[in-house]
C-alpha cells in the first residue's frame, strides 16, 4: 500500500549494533586489544555497558585508570586496523530480514541515515564488511563529548532534515530516549539484548521483533506519519 505525505518523506535514521548487524562484541574485542597494546591492560573493557554506549564515551570510561593522558587519535588507528583484522576473519552478518529490507527501501526511494554510537570508520568497517555501507551514505557518529542526542542531530543535519520528519531505528532505551529528545518517534527492534518489553517499558512509540517484512515497516511509518498529521 503506498504511502502518502503531505510533505517529503521522513528520514529513517538506522543505529548498527543489534539493530542492523549481528551483535557479537567484535568492537569490545578490537578495542580490548588495542589497549592491551598500547597501555599493557587486559579486559579494558570488560564490564563497561556497550548497548546504546558511544566511542568515545567507552574510551573515557576504559582510560579513567590510566596515569597518562591517552592520545585518541593514536588509540583510534589502531583500533581501527584491529577492527578491519577482525572483521576480515569474522565479518558480521546483517539481522534476520536486514539484507532484504534495506536494498528495498533503497530502492524505494527511501531517505536513510545513520545514527551510532560507533565512530565513523568503525561503522563503516561493520557495515562494508556486512555489504550494507551503501546505503548509508551519511549519518551521525561518535564524535568527543557527543551524546547519543547530539549524534541524531547531526544526522539531521547532514541529510538537511532540520525541520522535517525523522524516524529513528534502534535496539536499546537510549535509542529511544535520544530519538525522543528530539521528538522524534522511535522504531524499537527486540533484535538486541533488551526485550520487546523492556523497550515498550521505555515507551518506543512502536516495537517489533525483527526487520524485514517491507509492508509491515511502511505500515508502521505510515501510522506514526499520521499519528504527526504530517
Amino acid at each position: 500500500m503506498p504511502v502518502n505525505f503531505k510533505s517529503r518523506r521522513p528520514l529513517l535514521i538506522w543505529d548498527i549494533d543489534g539493530t542492523l548487524l549481528e551483535a557479537r562484541g567484535i568492537g569490545r574485542q578490537a578495542l580490548n586489544l588495542t589497549f592491551s597494546k598500547l597501555f599493557h591492560q587486559n579486559a579494558a573493557f570488560d564490564g563497561l555497558e556497550f548497548s546504546g554506549a558511544t566511542d568515545y564515551d567507552l574510551i573515557r570510561q576504559a582510560s579513567a585508570t590510566l596515569t597518562s593522558t591517552i592520545n585518541v587519535r593514536v588509540f583510534l588507528t589502531a583500533y581501527l586496523q584491529y577492527l578491519a583484522d577482525l572483521l576480515r576473519e569474522s565479518p558480521l552478518k546483517p539481522l534476520s530480514g536486514v539484507s532484504h529490507l534495506i536494498p528495498r527501501l533503497s530502492q524505494l526511494g527511501w531517505p536513510m541515515a545513520l545514527g551510532t554510537g560507533n565512530i565513523r570508520g568503525g561503522a563503516y568497517l561493520k557495515l562494508g564488511a556486512a555489504g550494507l555501507s551503501p546505503y548509508f551514505p551519511v549519518g551521525g557518529f561518535s564524535e568527543p563529548g557527543a551524546t547519543r542526542t547530539d549524534i541524531l542531530h547531526s544526522a539531521r543535519q547532514h541529510c538537511g532534515y532540520d525541520n522535517d520528519t525523522a524516524i529513528v531505528i534502534g535496539d536499546t532505551p537510549l535509542d529511544i530516549q535520544a530519538g525522543q529528545e528530539l521528538g522524534l518517534a522511535v522504531i524499537a527492534v527486540a533484535t538486541g539484548r533488551f526485550t520487546r518489553q523492556d523497550l515498550l517499558d521505555a515507551n518506543a512509540n512502536q516495537v517489533i521483533d525483527r526487520l524485514g517484512d517491507v509492508s509491515e515497516f511502511l505500515s508502521l511509518i505510515r501510522h506514526l506519519v499520521e499519528q504527526k498529521s504530517l
